[in-house]
């Protein structure tokens, strides 16, 4: 693992202490090696920061807090900006200047209070989380504590739980619509909240049409300290590719996942001249019989940015790109 070639010693980070980095360690390992962009909001003395920018010794960190440390200085590949994690503008402004692209991974370990985070987590994730990109929420079990400002201790003497099992089991193949019981303080209804948005697409099953829609999440990783959630990403795929050798008409099925609720429109250029629509949607396969010969190849390129979305986002979702050819 990653962690095991650093000094750990020399990094002054409570995530050493409470031993995160067993935790991080198998998440992170898609990562390493690559020129990612890291926030991390909450930075305490800056050892964590440091700890990153070794961690990923190609990657550009970026640390947010309230009030920055005074003895810190920055040094190689480090940036760090004070202000509000609630402060919407304000990380907007940060993200805008450092990573327009977006980020490659978001760390939060700032409040630890359900609200705060909660208001941080979707203004990052929604505008400036990459899409594939990871999220990850430290200390999320604060919301049991009751020496914390929105935390509760979980009361299981009280709990209902024994009255639903008891229900379940008398009325077997009838409808028993009994809540189980759910401690929903602080950060941990917060956590309960994501789940639900992983979720979504049995959430909105039973809506009119137009109201149903996928997850915007790839999966949520939920560990005793830190939760880590995965943007779900647009994908685009043909097959057969490459076509088999041949002077006839190839015919390949392009597929493309806009991976949310957003409309996709998949374009296609032959030999680098001009694109044009073929199809639109969230999801959906086209036949393309367009490869004629083995020196013919066919780009497509897929947005899953709608029109209405900024510039920047409808750049950067270009980038899914596929070129299909003929063997020689």
């Amino acid at each position: 693992m990653r962690s095991t070639q650093l000094n750990l010693d020399s990094y002054n980070t409570d995530k050493i202490t409470h031993r995160y980095l067993d935790v991080y360690d198998p998440i992170l390992v898609p990562w390493l090696g690559r020129e990612i962009k890291l926030l991390e909001i909450g930075i305490y003395k800056g050892g964590s920061l440091q700890l990153w920018r070794d961690y990923f010794p190609l990657a550009s960190i970026v640390g947010i807090d309230v009030k920055l440390p005074e003895q810190f200085v920055p040094g190689e590949r480090i940036q760090v900006f004070q202000g509000s994690q609630s402060d919407k503008r304000f990380l907007s402004e940060v993200a805008n200047k450092v990573a327009p692209e977006g980020f490659d991974i978001i760390i939060d370990d700032a409040s630890h209070i359900g609200e705060l985070t909660k208001t941080t987590f979707w203004h990052l994730f929604d505008n400036h989380l990459k899409p594939g990109g990871l999220y990850a929420i430290e200390d999320w079990g604060t919301g049991y504590l009751d020496n914390f400002p929105d935390g509760k201790r979980l009361n299981s003497v009280s709990s209902p739980v024994s009255s639903v099992q008891s229900l379940s089991s008398e009325a077997v193949g009838k409808s028993v619509k009994v809540p189980f019981p759910c401690h929903s303080y602080g950060m941990v209804g917060f956590i309960k909240e994501l789940v639900d948005e992983q979720g979504a697409a049995s959430v909105t099953m039973t809506r009119p049409t137009k109201e149903r829609r996928a997850s915007k999440f790839k999966h949520t990783v939920i560990t005793p300290c830190i939760v880590f959630v995965t943007k779900i990403a647009p994908t685009l795929s043909a097959s057969p590719n490459p076509m088999l050798p041949g002077e006839r008409l190839g015919t390949t099925t392009i597929s493309w996942d806009t991976g949310d609720e957003s409309a996709g429109s998949l374009y296609v250029s032959k030999n680098g001249g001009q694109e044009s629509l073929v199809a639109t949607g969230r999801r959906g396969s086209v036949a393309t019989p367009w490869i004629q010969t083995s020196r013919q190849t066919v780009v497509t390129h897929f947005t899953a940015a709608p029109r209405s979305r900024s510039q920047r986002l409808a750049s950067h979702h270009r980038e899914s790109t596929n070129t299909f050819y003929r063997n020689p």
